[in-house]
């Protein structure tokens, strides 16, 4: 299994999870879990992480020199290119249409806080999985990964 965590370039010695939507992450940390155990892999840098998204509002054709990535084909881009061996996204926000299109590739999405240690969430991660209940999506909540279902209001 392969987690990608949307990150903040660290400017101390703790990654933390990047705020926003995840397709404007910087970097993303991708760790390789075996057999319980999580190990970075690399730091993959996020090329589309300036560009911004079509329906997020503004004027259309300043946004020329992005070849038409956005929404749905920006998604792609992201998958077949940056985060395309991935199972599980770790990240501080998504839209719908992101949300609809990994999921439809096969890849878990969990949701925590900006600024939540990476640390603290990957091992909350290879936690549930180890338990084999990964949801497809989760939230980080209360040191652990939950079900949104499983959250009480």
């Amino acid at each position: 299994m392969k987690i990608a965590i949307a990150s903040e370039k660290a400017s101390e010695p703790v990654f933390r999870v990047a705020g926003g939507h995840f397709a404007h992450a910087p970097i993303f940390l991708i760790y390789k879990v075996d057999n319980g155990v999580p190990k970075l892999e690399e730091i993959r840098e996020n090329p589309l992480a300036a560009i911004p998204d079509e329906d997020a509002g503004g004027d259309v054709h300043h946004h020329h020199h992005h070849k038409g990535l956005h929404g749905p084909s920006k998604y792609k881009y992201l998958k077949d290119n940056v985060l395309s061996d991935v199972n599980l996204i770790i990240a501080g926000g998504a839209c719908m249409t992101s949300i609809a299109y990994f999921l439809s590739e096969g890849v878990s999405l969990s949701f925590a806080d900006p600024g939540t240690p990476a640390d603290e969430v990957l091992k909350a991660a290879v936690e549930k999985a180890s338990e084999g209940k990964l949801p497809e999506i989760s939230v980080y909540a209360w040191g652990k990964l939950v079900d949104p279902d499983e959250i009480e209001e």
